[in-house]
């Protein structure tokens, strides 16, 4: 099947019925700015119920990348909390999205292919989720001035783990000269348990804590 390219606005259905079940969310970018990836796993009320469906680079509730097993921070095992996020990766409290290790991206203007992705399990997701949204923010953005304008080519596509297809791409063609937080996209629960993939394109000055006050 082609990929199908979206418009902002735009949806895309992804047919769990199917059999879609495992898909990776790539979140790319040429740009010399250093960019982390994110999602929020809201419930009907448009906001996380818990701390851990908050998955950052930052987040406290982690996994073994080889198991996907819990892994809580052991002093004994990792000696200090650095070394023990550069050897896990962030998940969601139910275990259906699974975060990736950070991308800092490369230190000149020309920029080459960078990016971030992460991993939802469909069949995983807590039932009281409606909505899982994927954003990027630039680090430390507001206190070194770097906002996505200097971001190239960036955008958001949707694969089926099982076979590597994309299914769908959104290319980012807005002129975010302020932002330093953009909310690419979001999956979207129907009532009849179906998900849809949502083009959303919107960005926010105020990084990543102004995500945070919309969403927790």
């Amino acid at each position: 099947m082609a990929r199908f390219d979206l418009n902002k606005g735009e949806r895309f259905n992804l047919k769990k019925s199917e059999g879609l079940n495992k898909i990776q969310i790539n979140l790319g970018w040429k740009s010399g700015a250093d960019l982390d990836a994110c999602a929020f796993l809201l419930g009907a009320d448009g906001v996380i119920m818990d701390d851990a469906d908050f998955v950052y680079y930052n987040s406290e509730n982690r996994c073994n990348p080889e198991s996907l097993a819990l892994e809580p921070f052991d002093r004994a095992k990792f000696g200090n909390k650095k070394n023990w996020r550069n050897e896990t990766i962030p998940f969601s409290k139910d275990g259906s999205v699974i975060g990736s290790a950070d991308d800092t991206g490369d230190d000149d203007g020309d920029g080459d292919d960078a990016g971030e992705e992460m991993h939802v399990v469909l069949d995983k997701v807590n039932p009281k989720i409606s909505e899982i949204v994927f954003c990027v923010t630039i680090y430390h953005g507001d206190e070194d001035g770097t906002t996505f304008g200097k971001v190239r080519e960036p955008y958001i596509s949707i694969v089926n783990e099982d076979n590597d297809e994309e299914l769908c791409r959104y290319n980012l063609k807005e002129n975010f000269a302020n932002e330093t937080a953009v909310v690419a996209g979001s999956l979207i629960c129907d009532e009849e348990g179906e998900w849809s993939f949502e083009a959303i394109g919107n960005g926010y000055e105020g990084g990543m804590q102004t995500l945070i006050d919309i969403y927790a």
